[in-house]
């Protein structure tokens, strides 16, 4: 096993991930009865209006729905916010839940209620739209429906529209991020994921400022996103918001890179500009401060996956030499990546408890898992991260079971990342506007520097149509 020591005092602050859910229900809606969670009644005479209807708006309209987040991702293919809609699809929605494909979410269900905006389907909300689908899929008396939310108010309440007509779900930003022109994804191009710059399009920063929330608007063919300070978009993610009193400290230079996964059929006709954009709102001046936000993306290079393995397992651990509040986990590998557990050996229990356990990992959905409240990891502790890989020619999204792969970041190499976020135990009572302790700020621009580093080595092996990105966007 390979040890990091996470000197705390090097840690790097960039975004906790802490999403939004992209609905808001109204007071008048649950008032109404339209989240009866687990109370429908289970049936093979089950029709849209006396049950099925309730199970996709609690379920699914967050994403298939008039207002949902695109962020980081590909559209989805319908709305299910009627029943025509939900008839014609009805057969590949029973498909899709009886695989547990959709909704998507990759923690096992051990951990129902440990992080925020979960998405477990019910036994009884699976078998309703199995049943229904069985069943040919019949409408049933409108006059059954169950009360459901209002389809106006599936959008965050604070969503504003910015000059230029883009929705921003968390408000206008104070200052917006994008390319120096937009990305040209080649018609030959049918799956692709550079790392790539992004700099001020809209706003200035000229001092240090501490973010409270952060959000990415993607282009067409986008399938997710992972920025080195916007944080992680998946398809039907929301902005990210910061609990009141918890920030980030976003430097007076910042680099701000961003991988993304442009994913579209290829073929003459196929080209397209993509524009991306990412936004943050910063603290008013005289907000208080308490925690600052640091991550580390506990990455361990140093290992092959032999050709052809179909469950080749990887060790890497941290240690943590401070008291720390964890946030939120998100591990992250490529096409090999199978499954991933992450677990903590506390020094006043005899044994290691699961954080994370993820027995079916899926390189399109990149998840950052937050916790419902920040836990306690006191000094001493060590958490435990085990990967395991399928290389072989059974994992059909494998480049080539034929070779042996290496850590790397290319999307054809591997990775064994664990990234967390997390914060220092005491308060700090910090002012927003105010000073800010000058260890707080070499530590932020240190991280700055690494970033930038690392970032510049992985951008100048990133070609779009034979050019590079890192010399078309300076």
């Amino acid at each position: 096993m390979d040890r990091v020591r996470i000197s705390l005092q090097g840690a790097a602050p960039v975004v906790a991930v802490l999403a939004v859910a992209g609905i808001v229900f109204t007071g008048d809606a649950v008032a109404q009865g339209a989240f009866q969670a687990g109370t429908d009644e289970v049936t093979s005479e089950a029709t849209y209006y006396s049950a099925v209807q309730a199970v996709l708006t609690r379920n699914c309209v967050g994403c298939h729905g008039p207002n949902a987040a695109a962020l980081g991702g590909i559209t989805p293919p319908m709305e299910l916010t009627t029943y025509e809609v939900a008839r014609r699809w009805s057969s590949r929605i029973a498909t899709a839940v009886k695989n547990n494909y959709m909704p998507p979410w990759d923690a096992d269900v051990q951990h129902k209620g440990v992080f925020k905006d979960e998405r477990y389907l019910s036994d009884e909300d699976k078998q309703t739209l199995i049943s229904w689908a069985e069943a040919g899929a019949p409408m049933g008396d409108p006059s059954e429906a169950v009360a459901v939310v209002n389809l106006a108010d599936v959008v965050t309440s604070s969503a504003e529209v910015a000059p230029d007509g883009s929705l921003w779900r968390a408000g206008v930003p104070d200052v917006t991020f994008g390319f120096e022109e937009p990305v040209l994804v080649c018609e030959e191009i049918e799956d692709w994921q550079p790392r790539l710059p992004m700099q001020v399009v809209d706003g200035e920063i000229t001092e240090p400022k501490w973010i409270r929330s952060m959000e990415i608007n993607t282009g067409p063919s986008v399938h997710h996103t992972v920025s080195s300070h916007l944080g992680v978009g998946v398809p039907g993610r929301g902005p990210f918001e910061f609990p009141e009193g918890w920030a980030i400290l976003l430097t007076e230079d910042p680099y701000v890179s961003i991988s993304m996964h442009y994913h579209k059929e290829a073929g003459p006709g196929t080209a397209v500009f993509d524009n991306t954009k990412g936004g943050m709102r910063f603290y008013d001046d005289g907000d208080v401060i308490d925690y600052v936000v640091e991550t580390n993306i506990q990455a361990f290079m140093d290992f092959t996956i032999p050709a052809g393995h179909p469950n080749y397992p990887v060790y890497n651990e941290t240690h943590f030499d401070e008291d720390i509040y964890l946030l939120s986990m998100g591990p992250h590998a490529h096409y090999r990546g199978k499954a991933v557990k992450i677990e903590l050996q506390r020094p006043d229990r005899p044994f290691r408890e699961t954080l994370l356990w993820v027995p079916d990992y899926d390189f399109n959905w990149q998840f950052q898992y937050e916790l419902e409240e920040p836990y306690l990891i006191p000094a001493g502790s060590t958490m435990y991260i085990t990967w395991w890989y399928d290389n072989s020619a059974d994992n059909e999204y494998n480049p080539d079971p034929t070779v042996d792969v290496s850590g790397g970041p290319a999307t054809t190499d591997e990775m064994a990342n664990a990234r967390i976020y997390f914060a220092r135990t005491e308060p700090l009572g910090l002012i927003a506007g105010g000073e800010i302790p000058e260890e707080i700020l070499e530590r932020s621009r240190a991280a700055e520097d690494r970033a930038r580093r690392r970032a510049l080595d992985w951008e100048s092996a990133s070609q779009s149509c034979g050019v590079s990105i890192a010399s078309r966007s300076r």
